[in-house]
């Protein structure tokens, strides 16, 4: 089932007094259990790309179409349900909240959804076992490793379980240990159904994706 079309995405900034394309007439589809990584330059575009899946950023031309739905014809608040309700984000930098415990952060996106103390405390313990980081719930985040903020943080971003992972440079700060256990946990995600995208510069990471694409002069073209 197709999950994400974009079609003649062409996204802009302002440089100076002139705009400039980042991204050009750009289209990609992904269907439901894929597995993409997209590959890239510094500054290419590769995560306003993946802010604009995410529904982070408009565009300026162009359509995307997630399950169906038309995301540039959605309002603001409509946009933000849309994140809440579908897309999970994992980031090079964590961007845990250091005044939180781990289970307090990895709860925060259940809380925003309303949900059930009793409901909480039994999924968060079910991420914190499966993510092998039991042993870390009530400690601060400044007291843990790189790989241990990142599992915080793929338990935080998985938690509602999302039909679409989004990942910048997931393990672009990690040693190559750390990052091979995070890469299993990635594939584990993607064998339970789980569509993922990762943006990354690491072919250790990409060769992991099932599909990946190259984005170069502004587009993206497969490699395979």
């Amino acid at each position: 089932m197709m999950l994400i079309e974009l079609t003649g995405i062409t996204k802009r900034f302002k440089n100076g007094m002139e705009y400039k394309n980042i991204l050009e007439n750009l289209n990609l589809q992904i269907h439901q259990g894929d597995s993409i990584a997209i590959k890239g330059k510094s500054g290419c575009g590769k995560s306003t790309l993946l802010n604009i899946i995410g529904g982070l950023l408009p565009f300026d031309e162009g359509a995307m179409f997630f399950n169906g739905i038309d995301v540039s014809k959605l309002t603001e608040s409509q946009r933000a349900e849309y994140r809440k309700d579908n897309i999970g984000f994992v980031t090079q930098n964590f961007h845990l909240l250091d005044d939180r415990n781990v289970y307090e952060n990895i709860a925060l996106p259940l809380q925003y959804l309303g949900m059930s103390k009793h409901q909480i405390k039994d999924r968060v313990e079910e991420i914190l076992h499966d993510l092998d980081i039991e042993h870390t719930t009530k400690r601060t985040i400044s007291t843990l490793s790189g790989g241990e903020r990142q599992r915080v943080a793929i338990g935080r971003a998985i938690i509602k379980k999302p039909l679409l992972l989004l990942a910048d440079e997931p393990t672009g700060s990690l040693d190559e240990e750390t990052e091979e256990s995070i890469l299993e946990i990635f594939s584990s995600l993607h064998q339970q159904g789980m569509t993922l995208i990762i943006v990354t510069h690491d072919d250790t990471v990409s060769k992991n994706c099932q599909h990946i694409y190259k984005l170069q002069h502004k587009e993206l073209h497969s490699v395979y």
